[in-house]
């Protein structure tokens, strides 16, 4: 029957191409839309997730990262010492301006941390290392960050908040939602450029290693008692926090959603019309199938192959079209994650859209009269 089912998908090559066409709108702009919002998440929680940590102590009220509030680090120095831990790094987060060779300013920001224990710091260096910083007024820029600094040369000197820094590394696939380019520097230097007014004892973030990870909701809830006013939450919590803040909060999430929902209804929809279309074109052959002893169960499997066939034909060439599509939306700033998982997960969804979509065509055989054939 699947034979069968793909011959009559050739019969009538301009419906079959008007049918792909469809899907693989649908399933490119589905693709492209799911893509691009797993890339933004996975960017504006990499900084959490790279820094290996598994307890996070913030101000109390943190949404995400990007737009934390200093506290006083004097409040965590006695953790130190507890036996569960196997460290605990201050990170400094805040915001700044970086002056270009031309005399303008690009908003961006800073990133502190502990350059001899990097925890917070770039995970992957194109070039120089993330201990290199130092303590002095050094800095590591992304080397996806030229597109918005221009030319990133080593050595070359920069003003951060009207002072002078030297860049001395470039990191690699560091990017935040908020598409500002990332500045890694010293917790002291970044204490120094902070516009905060508590930025001389001031950090934005604790991160805590455990010994054993299976401690984290014990260590959680005795930090919480000892720390009433700030936030202490895991990394899991702090990554899906994140998450809700982005898609929920703001409203990205609909839209989203909304753009992948309509891309899905409109690819069910074209495979819908054309299985219909054939089954109505071949109803007189379908009839003398089933005189000739075919069972609904064979016509219902005849239907649903055209249906897959549509379906992951479209699909692929969709893939195909989305992975040419990737460098190109890249160089421009636009993060996709085409894991293998989201591929499977979006074929299996399509599949379904269609067999759904073929229900009507199931229906209509179902009832034809094997007798029609018969009559003149």
């Amino acid at each position: 029957m699947f034979w069968l089912a793909f011959r009559l998908a050739l019969h009538n090559r301009v419906r079959l191409v008007l049918t792909l066409l469809g899907v693989v709108f649908s399933s490119y702009l589905t693709l492209t839309e799911v893509a691009l919002y797993v890339g933004m998440m996975e960017n504006a929680t990499s900084l959490i997730r790279h820094a290996d940590a598994d307890i996070w102590i913030a101000s109390k009220g943190i949404r995400n990262f990007d737009f934390a509030k200093l506290f006083p680090a004097s409040r965590v120095k006695a953790i130190g010492d507890d036996a569960d831990m196997l460290w605990s790094r201050n990170i400094m987060q805040t915001w700044g301006f970086l002056k270009l060779p031309d005399g303008s300013q690009e908003q961006v920001e800073i990133i502190g941390y502990d350059p001899k224990y990097p925890v917070g710091g770039p995970w992957e260096m194109a070039t120089g290392s993330a201990a290199s910083v130092g303590s002095g007024a050094n800095i590591i820029l992304d080397e996806s960050s030229s597109q918005r600094l221009g030319r990133l040369k080593l050595g070359s000197t920069w003003e951060l908040n009207d002072q002078k820094v030297h860049l001395i590394g470039l990191s690699r696939s560091v990017k935040t939602f908020t598409t500002a380019p990332i500045v890694f520097t010293s917790f002291s230097y970044a204490q120094r450029v902070s516009s905060d007014v508590a930025r001389d004892d001031g950090t934005a973030f604790t991160a805590i290693k455990l010994r054993r990870r299976s401690d984290s909701d014990r260590v959680t809830a005795r930090l919480r008692q000892n720390l009433p006013d700030n936030a202490v939450i895991s990394s899991h919590d702090f990554v899906r926090r994140t998450i809700i803040y982005w898609t929920a909060e703001t409203g990205m999430g609909a839209a989203f959603c909304l753009t992948a929902f309509l891309g899905l209804i409109v690819g069910g929809g074209v495979i819908g019309q054309t299985v219909f279309a054939n089954t109505m074109e071949h109803l007189g052959e379908l009839a003398t199938l089933k005189a000739m002893g075919a069972t609904n169960a064979n016509l219902d499997i005849l239907i649903i192959s055209q249906a897959v066939i549509d379906a992951s034909v479209g699909y692929a060439i969709g893939v195909a079209l989305v992975f040419l599509a990737q460098p190109t939306l890249e160089r421009y700033g636009v993060s996709l994650s085409l894991r293998w998982e989201l591929l499977v997960s979006l074929l299996i969804f399509f599949l379904t859209i269609g067999v759904a979509a073929a229900f009507f065509s199931i229906r209509r055989v179902r009832r034809v009269d094997p007798a029609i054939v018969f009559r003149s």
